[in-house]
């Protein structure tokens, strides 16, 4: 008696992506869709600093994600009116949980969820474009890819990062030569709203 055939999916990616359908009872149209519909096209990701559609900003590039978390690209909020001047907030007060100097968005929640007022944090969280309103405050280190690949976004002057370094200060960069630097956090300064397009 011949053993009835079982139905297999077999994925494989090497530089390319290869499946393999196997069996006479898999329907393989549902199964091809939903995988597919997963994939992003590699020339479907815009340039360097590129306006990315549908996304709320544009392309600030690759960011490694932390403790084994998903790698993303960093979307920065586009032109002028994404751009606020207030206060870190907090003058004095250590906030719990906003010293990161990689994940902006855990400070950022961090910052909303604090018993003081941080302006700059809950400004860049409530701006929304594109149909999106998951923006939160960059860290330092999130600026600082974003100083590399895309500097020429950016207006003069110093822009808060969401990384706290002290009760007094926090940390500021200036995007037109790079310089990284920490300030009070009662001074107004450019809040820059950014968000996360995992892939």
């Amino acid at each position: 008696m011949q053993a009835k055939q079982l139905p297999a999916l077999n994925i494989r990616r090497l530089d390319s992506l290869t499946i393999n359908f196997f069996g006479p009872d898999l329907a393989i149209e549902p199964i091809r869709d939903a995988v597919f519909s997963t994939l992003e096209p590699a020339n479907s990701i815009p340039p360097l600093g590129a306006y990315w559609p549908g996304e709320g900003g544009h392309n600030a590039g690759l960011v490694r994600g932390e403790n084994g978390g998903r790698d993303y690209y960093l979307i920065v909020a586009g032109g002028p009116a994404a751009e606020f001047r207030a206060a870190y907030g907090g003058y004095g007060h250590e906030t719990e949980g906003a010293d990161s100097a990689s994940d902006g968005l855990a400070n950022t929640r961090a910052l909303l969820a604090d018993s003081e007022e941080h302006p700059a944090a809950k400004l860049a969280s409530g701006y929304t474009a594109d149909g999106h309103a998951d923006f939160y405050l960059g860290s330092r280190r999130e600026y600082q890819i974003a100083e590399a690949n895309v500097p020429e976004l950016f207006s003069e002057g110093y822009h808060w990062s969401s990384t706290q370094r002290s009760a007094d200060y926090a940390y500021t960069l200036v995007f037109e030569d790079g310089w990284q630097d920490y300030l009070g956090k009662g001074g107004e300064r450019v809040a820059r709203p950014v968000r996360r397009k995992f892939i």
